[in-house]
């Protein structure tokens, strides 16, 4: 049966005198999968780093496991993983040796061993040891999720993921979003490719004038309905 893992209760964000969003409220439960859509500038990615304690809620109160996020940072650090717009990564470094500066940090057990897991998992082994700046944006974002999946995560927040993907990345990580999902982890995605998004989601949410206006079972929509939603003044 799913686990409850993550929950937000009425959080609010404020930067200064302008409200980004206000009284989110939402569940995220284990092999569950939601498309979280929303205009530029809707909070989306704010949203984001709120849940993956890298800022803090304006008001309103974020749980981990059922318990709030000031009583439990390290395991949400440790459980939540995210990927964000910036790569975060050391260009003049190899994959591997980015992922052992990374575990280091984690105090990832056996880390040589893990590190050659992950990055056969993400379709890296045979290029671990070329600098990153010679990598593709498909390798390069390879590398961002084996950052994520090296700590095992029981979360993944994907902020546009597929953004610089060619066609067989996209494939790649649809597939391993899958079988993380199936393994009994949880994902938040955010992209502006609905039809992506769709293809695996359980839930759709919406965030649209500062609320969280739809949150639904993603069975039966279509990339147009999702793009009404947010057409609606």
């Amino acid at each position: 049966m799913p686990t409850h893992l993550l929950s937000a209760e009425q959080v609010s964000k404020r930067f200064g005198y302008r409200t980004v969003f206000q009284q989110v409220t939402f569940n995220l439960f284990s092999e569950e999968f939601i498309l979280l859509i929303g205009n530029n500038g809707a909070g989306k990615s704010t949203l984001f780093q709120l849940l993956s304690s890298l800022s803090r809620p304006s008001s309103g109160t974020l749980r981990f496991n059922s318990r709030p996020y000031r009583e439990c940072l390290p395991e949400v650090r440790r459980n939540v993983g995210f990927l964000g717009h910036e790569s975060r990564l050391y260009p003049d470094l190899s994959a591997a040796e980015n992922l052992r500066i990374f575990g280091t940090l984690y105090n990832i057990p056996e880390l040589e061993k893990h590190t050659d897991s992950v990055l056969s998992e993400v379709g890296l082994a045979m290029a671990k040891t070329l600098p990153v700046r010679t990598y593709s944006s498909g390798m390069t974002k390879r590398l961002m999720i084996a950052h994520m999946i090296l700590i095992n995560p029981k979360i993944l927040l994907l902020d546009e993921p597929y953004t610089g993907l060619d066609t067989s990345s996209v494939e790649w990580l649809q597939a391993y979003l899958k079988r993380f999902r199936e393994s009994g982890g949880a994902v938040m995605l955010i992209t502006h490719q609905f039809n992506l998004g769709l293809e695996i989601a359980d839930r759709v949410m919406a965030l649209h004038q500062q609320r969280l206006m739809h949150d639904i079972p993603a069975t039966g929509l279509t990339p147009e309905t999702c793009s009404g939603w947010l057409e609606t003044p």
